[in-house]
């Protein structure tokens, strides 16, 4: 069933392009290692790691799609394109991951060809992230297959962290064993191994090309079942580093909140009315200073008496002071008489 959209209106439009015609939203800005504004490159380490630093913005995305594709010439040059997803918003953003040999001027097609003999370049794995929903239409390529996701069935952290652990066991690029072919294949491989894929289409009529370059050489067989045993290790070391992070972020908080805790103390103190904190609520803070006005009340009234009483003890000693001076003078009158 097609659908247009017509001068009248709607008419038979698909649900999907309904859908993002009817929520039309823009890109986040707030995730730059999955939404750019701009063209980025990284290595498949410095992707996770910008991943990990976006304060969990990553840890809710996901990917809906991972497609299998091969150049028709010159190499049959092969890469794999994901498309992710974000749960709050109906934009897509799109991620393509491959090896070349990194680029060097020492770097020859002797080397590549024969690397026992002239040694081997250090593998060059990426992954592109372009600014915009599309990517640059290369007209002599095939896809070969393509792996559908349910949502949150494939996390991207989980994908990124497979991605490091493919691109760390083969380091050095060889065009014999470890090339393009390879990092594409086993990716492909690993990813339905471990995450169940709810629907896998493969092109029957290139499906023979899928497996074989350009010299009809086999891949090298034995890479995926390593590779899941690498990523099971580097998902338990994930886990160990999210749990300490999120402890010390508690830690941090608790002591943030004592130290709060403890300045509302001292501020009651200084002003006389321990009894009013506020985590007693309105209540306890109305009998509290009800209290300490009470203290302050008796502890005046107390001055005022000891006040009064040393007032009274004055005039006793200046009514002493003054017999004790009559007396005397009644004493030298008497003694001028004699």
């Amino acid at each position: 069933m097609t659908y247009k959209i017509s001068h009248t209106g709607i008419s038979h439009l698909s649900p999907a392009p309904l859908l993002q015609f009817l929520m039309v939203q823009p890109r986040p800005t707030d995730l730059p290692y999955i939404f750019p504004d701009r063209d980025h490159t990284h290595s498949p380490h410095l992707w996770l790691l910008g991943l990990k630093s976006m304060d969990g913005g990553a840890e809710k995305c996901y990917i809906r799609k991972i497609s299998y594709f091969k150049d028709r010439k010159p190499s049959f040059h092969e890469f794999l394109l994901m498309e992710i997803m974000h749960p709050c918003s109906v934009q897509v953003s799109l991620a393509i991951t491959e090896r070349t040999p990194k680029e060097s001027d020492h770097y020859t097609s002797k080397q590549a060809l024969s690397p026992s003999i002239y040694g081997r370049a250090a593998a060059h794995d990426t992954v592109r992230l372009p600014a915009g929903p599309h990517i640059s239409k290369r007209s002599s390529r095939n896809k070969l297959a393509e792996l559908t996701f349910e949502p949150n069935k494939l996390p991207l952290l989980n994908l990124a962290i497979l991605l490091t652990v493919v691109s760390q066991h083969a380091p050095n690029y060889d065009v014999w064993d470890y090339q393009c072919y390879w990092y594409a294949d086993t990716i492909y491989q690993s990813v339905k191994a471990l995450f169940e894929p709810a629907n896998e289409h493969i092109e029957l009529a290139l499906s023979k090309r899928r497996r074989k370059y350009l010299l009809g050489l086999p891949l090298p067989k034995g890479s995926v079942g390593p590779i899941l045993e690498e990523y099971k290790m580097a998902m338990e070391k994930y886990q160990t580093e999210k749990i300490t992070k999120e402890r010390a972020r508690r830690d941090k908080e608790k002591k943030v909140g004592s130290l709060d805790s403890k300045a509302v103390l001292c501020a009651h103190v200084l002003a006389g009315d321990r009894a009013g904190w506020p985590r007693y609520g309105e209540t306890r803070v109305g009998e509290g200073k009800g209290q300490a006005t009470g203290i302050r009340e008796e502890r005046g009234s107390t001055a005022s008496g000891n006040q009064a009483e040393i007032a009274g003890t004055r005039e006793k000693g200046a009514g002493i002071r003054e017999e004790c001076a009559g007396k005397q003078n009644e004493r030298v009158g008497g003694a001028a008489v004699a």
